[in-house]
């Protein structure tokens, strides 16, 4: 009998779970600073998940519209939370920043330029719906995370 692998979308859900009595925007700051080396595993991918569902988590406490993530083509990242106001929160490092729009692609099976799709996560006895959106214009990535209002 195989085991099957747990999908990168239950692993985000997981994540989920696992923070949600954690200083969310502490967290994030480590995550931005040192990137895997934060993490006991080392592995781009389990940071990856751990800093979107960090980020969904700050921004759902935070009351924001929007959580997003944009990267240049010279590597500028920007991490964004569209609360009461607009305000900047440390930025992960372009290779996490990566990671993370794969991980987002990944998850929704969305592959264009300009593309977006709902996306459900279970947490605990209820769920979370989310409007996840990629868009890319010139050199520009936008990655952004609609969240519940």
């Amino acid at each position: 009998m195989a085991i099957e692998e747990r999908s990168l979308h239950l692993r985000l859900q997981e994540y989920c779970d696992c923070y949600v009595q954690t200083d969310y925007k502490k967290q994030l700051e480590v995550l931005s600073k040192e990137g895997a080396a934060a993490d006991a595993t080392g592995d781009m991918e389990e940071v990856a998940l751990k800093f979107l569902g960090l980020a969904i988590m700050y921004g759902i406490t935070e009351g924001a519209k929007k959580v997003s993530l944009t990267r240049t083509a010279s590597d500028h990242i920007s991490f964004e939370i569209d609360a009461t106001g607009k305000y900047k929160l440390p930025a992960p490092k372009p290779e996490l920043a990566g990671r993370m729009f794969e991980v987002m692609r990944s998850i929704t099976h969305l592959e264009g330029p300009k593309a977006g799709e709902p996306v459900s996560l279970g947490l605990k006895n209820d769920r979370l719906e989310l409007m996840v959106s990629f868009d890319k214009v010139g050199g520009t990535d936008s990655l952004s995370i609609g969240l519940p209002g």
